[in-house]
Formats: C-alpha cells, structure tokens, sequence
C-alpha cells in the first residue's frame, strides 16, 4: 500500500532527529572521557590535551612573573654558616640572594660543576635548609659581554641547571622548588671593559624567596 504524502513526510522526518540525537548524544559521551591525551575537539579546535596544556602554561607563566629582582633592593647580608669568602649574600625584605663566582664551580667555557666547588655548594644548601625550608629556589646564570649573545646565554642556562641538578641530587632540596633562569650577559654585576668586572660577571646566583 502507498503512503500519502503527508505519512511520508513524518516518517523521514522522525527517521532525521533520531539520527540528530544519535549523533549528538556521541559527541556529547566523546567530550566527556576526553583525557589529556585524546584528539577529540573541542568547538575552538583544542583537544582535551591542548586546554590542560595551556592551563598549566599560564599558571608557569603566573609564577615566573611573581619573581622580579630588577626592583630589590639588596643590601650585604651576613650568614654565620657562610664562611667562604667566595660566597657573598645579598638580600631584602623579600629574597636573599647568594652568588658564586665562576672561578669556584666552572673552568672556562665548561658546565660541569669542578670537585673543588663542593664545599662552596654545600654550605648554600645548609643554609638555605635551616633558614628556608620550603621556600621556592631560582637559580641565575650569568656570563661577561665577550663573545656571542645566544652562545653566552646557552652557557649561562647550562650551569644554572648544573647547579640545580647538584642542589637536587646532594642538598637535599626537591625539585619542585627550585628553577632555573639563564641571564647570558644581561644585569653585569661589574664592568665589562676590564678582566676583574668580566671575571665578576661570570657568576651563577641562588636567589630565595623570603616571603
């Protein structure tokens, strides 16, 4: 028997928002046990992935921009159990910030830490420990203005993250608090036009938040 015109029209129609539901409902149970790791898209392109991976970009970016040492003031500070004159200490109501020069940890143009730097290095560890220690760490590297930006750069951040494996793997101080910034040739501490203000430039610094 032929169906009317009518009946036809009702029949394809129902047969359509099934299909919409259908499709809907998936979408919707896809959405819902996207992991991080999954491609399902989201209505802006992202994955499930992308939107934790920017989530957890901004919250880095939150907590690098909460360190700023341009504006300390830093005055010398004076720790008992720092005694080695190749040890300084600077600090304010907010960090203190303890500097090594590059004779004690580094021969020239190298990031391995030397055997002799042990002593310097366990001494700012032992400090840090009592005085702070939950207290978040950034490690800073620093060359002279001789030589290439980029490559002055790439040395400074290779010896900050010596430094910062050592502090991890001998002073007892979790990873978790401590990162690293490298600072090629920017904030000399000396001149650059004569041997002892480029020596003084070439330093790795410790700095702790205080506060």
């Amino acid at each position: 028997m032929k169906k009317s015109l009518p009946s036809l029209l009702a029949s394809t129609a129902i047969i359509l928002l099934a299909s919409c539901e259908t499709k809907h409902s998936e979408t919707k149970d896809q959405l819902s046990e996207a992991g991080q790791d999954t491609a399902v898209m989201t209505r802006d392109g992202k994955t499930a992935g992308d939107v934790a991976s920017d989530a957890a970009s901004s919250a880095g970016t939150a907590i690098d921009n909460a360190w700023d040492l341009t504006k300390a003031k830093l005055a010398d500070v004076k720790f008992k159990e720092i005694s080695l004159p190749d040890i300084s200490v600077r600090g304010d109501d907010n960090y203190n910030v303890y500097s090594i020069e590059e004779k004690v940890l580094f021969d020239t143009d190298k990031a391995e830490i030397k055997p002799t730097a042990a002593e310097a290095l366990k001494q700012i560890t032992s400090s840090i420990g009592q005085r702070y220690g939950k207290s978040q760490v950034r490690i800073m590297g620093f060359a002279d203005s001789r030589g290439d930006k980029s490559y002055n750069k790439e040395l400074s951040e290779q010896r900050a993250e010596a430094v910062k494996n050592y502090l991890v793997a001998n002073g007892s101080i979790d990873a978790s608090r401590v990162s690293v910034e490298p600072m090629g040739e920017t904030n000399p501490a000396a001149s650059n036009e004569t041997a002892a203000g480029r020596q003084e430039n070439r330093r790795v610094e410790i700095a702790v938040r205080t506060k």
